[in-house]
């Protein structure tokens, strides 16, 4: 009797299948995906290294499909650990840094068992559930992303371990807007500032407020901005006080304000007293550039300084990785995952 010849792969009804998680996928079939997946990540994460005028268009044509192979990507991962005889929730592994790339290396070789487990189906379509949401915030990172807040220049708006989510440019900017920026050379978390003049403008800084084109900010008495002296955030920084020098754990006061921009904008910035910064000599802020603050203004090096006293001199509109428009997540800790350090009040609080 003839053997009838085996159907072709067809694409679509192998990631079909990866929505059922309690089948079986073989080392080649899984091998391919995680090849196509594979290339889709390289791409997007060494895309803006290597390929010039890398933009927008070309990242989503990277984060898009890998996107939506990440849930039967996970399926597949599910089966072929059923395939092994394996437990279902050895994928957890692929959540963590390191043991993701070794669980996928031993997915590729390991070869098929007879032995069947139970589904533990359940389970499985949890995973599944989180691939999901792993998929749409990948999606969602051509609108998004996240930043940490390393330094205390932006105290009181943000604090050192704020995770803030920014708005990516392309994104009407505005005078008083924070947003998130990069520096040349600088590969670590972006810097945040304030935008208090726009190119074209006139700006100098009188008594730690900002004179634009000729008018300069009202402040106003705000209270105190009262914290503990000790490390904040991951990088441990210290705080500047305005009450000298405290031991640590003493209480850190500094006068609070409220400035009001000419056209109206209004924050609160911090002043420690008189300091060096307080005056700025008036510049013209080019075209297509902004002057940026710290609203921390005596613990910050913003655009009164040039970059190469480490300042932030003028920002030019295509450093700007975008608004920052909420913290989602905060912790004065030096480690994220230490619940002493949390700080959940700030959590989705609107940054203005």
């Amino acid at each position: 009797m003839a053997r009838t010849p085996a159907a072709p792969l067809s694409p679509s009804h192998f990631l079909r299948a990866g929505l059922d998680p309690t089948g079986r996928t073989t080392p080649g079939g899984f091998a391919l995906l995680a090849l196509g997946m594979g290339i889709l990540w390289g791409l997007g994460r060494l895309g803006p290294t290597w390929i010039e005028g890398w933009g927008r268009g070309q990242e989503a044509l990277a984060a898009i499909p890998l996107a939506a192979l990440l849930v039967p990507g996970t399926g597949h991962a599910l089966r072929r650990l059923n395939d092994t005889g394996r437990p279902g929730w050895w994928a957890w592994a692929l959540a963590l840094p390191w043991l993701r790339w070794a669980l996928l290396a031993w997915l590729l070789v390991a070869p098929s068992s007879q032995r069947r487990r139970r589904t533990d189906s359940q389970w499985r379509i949890l995973g599944l559930g989180v691939a999901g949401v792993a998929a749409v915030g990948l999606a969602g990172s051509l609108i998004w992303t996240t930043a940490p807040v390393v330094a205390q220049g932006m105290k009181p708006a943000l604090l050192p371990g704020d995770l803030v989510l920014v708005r990516r440019a392309p994104v009407r900017l505005s005078r008083g807007d924070v947003v998130a920026f990069g520096m040349e050379g600088e590969t670590a978390a972006p810097r945040m500032g304030r935008i208090v003049a726009l190119g074209g403008e006139r700006v100098a800084v009188e008594g730690g407020a900002p004179v634009i084109d000729g008018g300069k900010a009202a402040w106003a008495e705000d209270g105190v901005f009262s914290e503990a002296f000790g490390r904040q955030g991951p990088e441990g920084v210290m705080p500047v006080c305005g009450n000298g020098t405290v031991g640590l754990g003493a209480e850190c006061a500094t006068q609070r304000f409220l400035e009001t921009l000419p056209d109206g904008t209004t924050y609160a910035v911090l002043d420690a007293g008189r300091r060096p910064l307080d005056a700025a000599g008036e510049v013209q802020v080019p075209r297509g550039q902004f002057y940026m603050l710290g609203d921390h203004r005596d613990a910050v090096r913003d655009s009164r300084l040039s970059p190469a006293v480490q300042g932030m001199g003028f920002v030019a509109e295509a450093q700007v990785i975008g608004r920052v428009d909420l913290v989602v997540a905060s912790s004065e800790g030096a480690h994220w995952w230490d619940p002493r350090g949390w700080r959940p009040s700030r959590v989705l609080e609107v940054v203005r």
